[in-house]
């Protein structure tokens, strides 16, 4: 397989932020390039986003960090971004910490309380999940419903007769 290279769109991204003077530190977690920006209002986020391999741009205040999505290729971009920008804008320890954060989490219960929690959330998502894609329908039903009483009750409308065609259909 061979790895898409990603030199325009690390480019593109630094250019967008302010350029290399503007980057303090950068970072990523599973989808995100996390620019920890010396002036935030350099970036340009409709520029950002015009970036094919970009999915959107984020200024998140409350950690301080301007946030690139980029998806599953993420780390690959970072690389990229690194490599444009030289080492010292490396914090491996932050990197792992994000990575680790927001990936999901696979651990296994601990006594029977945790398993029944575990299995009842299980139950109630697939349940959810099942049920979902029948909702849209489900109020489409009962909207027709709603018409074809108004259109048959002869204390409403009544311009259906329930005993005719067009009413069975």
């Amino acid at each position: 397989m061979v790895k898409k290279n990603y030199d325009e769109t690390a480019q593109d991204i630094i250019k967008n932020v302010g350029g290399r003077d503007n980057v303090d530190k950068v970072i990523h977690c599973i989808t995100r390039l996390r620019f920890y920006l010396k002036d935030e209002k350099l970036a340009d986020t409709s520029a950002i986003t015009q970036i094919p391999e970009v999915a959107g741009a984020i200024y998140n205040g409350a950690l301080g960090q301007y946030q690139v999505v980029i998806g599953p290729a993420v780390a690959d971009v970072y690389d990229e971004v690194v490599a444009q920008l030289g080492d010292g804008v490396i914090d491996s320890a932050a990197t792992e910490a994000a990575v680790a954060a927001t990936q999901p989490t696979t651990s296994k219960p601990k006594n029977g309380l945790d398993i029944i929690k575990s299995a009842f959330q299980t139950l109630i998502g697939t349940i959810t999940g099942s049920m979902i894609p029948v909702i849209g329908l489900l109020a489409a039903g009962g909207m027709l419903n709603g018409f074809l009483t108004l259109l048959s009750d002869p204390n409403l409308l009544g311009l259906i007769s329930p005993k005719s065609d067009t009413f069975t259909i």
